[in-house]
């Protein structure tokens, strides 16, 4: 990798731990930048994010319309294994573990045949702080 890819990926690795908790369209992610002084363009963005992906340092989640994806900081954490939930309102996404949840995924392979990809689940709703 060149020294010009490592501060691009720096960049944008410095932007997903400073925002930890909140996820992003790649073209909010180019506008941020940009108003942090690092300008990268959109291509840049997208192959950056889509290597962070593959690492697994940031998570791709496809938003409500299908057509967007959001990407939210992951720390080599994986990402599987749970369910995720977004509120509607204020847009915080949630990441889920729930022995019930477990349960139902365990019952559509047991009497469905069907594994469940909960790392592509996403269950809209609103969260107890909007509610409020």
């Amino acid at each position: 990798m060149t020294e010009y890819n490592t501060r691009q990926r720096e960049a944008l690795l410095r932007f997903f731990e400073n925002n930890g908790d909140r996820h992003f369209t790649a073209a909010q992610i180019e506008n941020e930048l940009a108003m942090m002084g690092e300008k990268l363009g959109k291509a840049t963005v997208y192959r950056r994010l889509d290597r962070l992906v593959e690492e697994g340092m940031v998570r791709r989640f496809v938003a409500d319309d299908g057509k967007v994806c959001c990407y939210q900081y992951a720390g080599g954490e994986s990402c599987k294994n749970h369910f995720h939930l977004k509120c509607t309102k204020c847009g915080d996404l949630l990441h889920v573990e729930c022995d019930y949840l477990d349960e139902m995924q365990h019952h559509i392979f047991e009497h469905h045949g069907f594994t469940v990809e909960t790392e592509k689940i996403t269950i809209c709703g609103v969260c107890e702080k909007c509610k409020s």
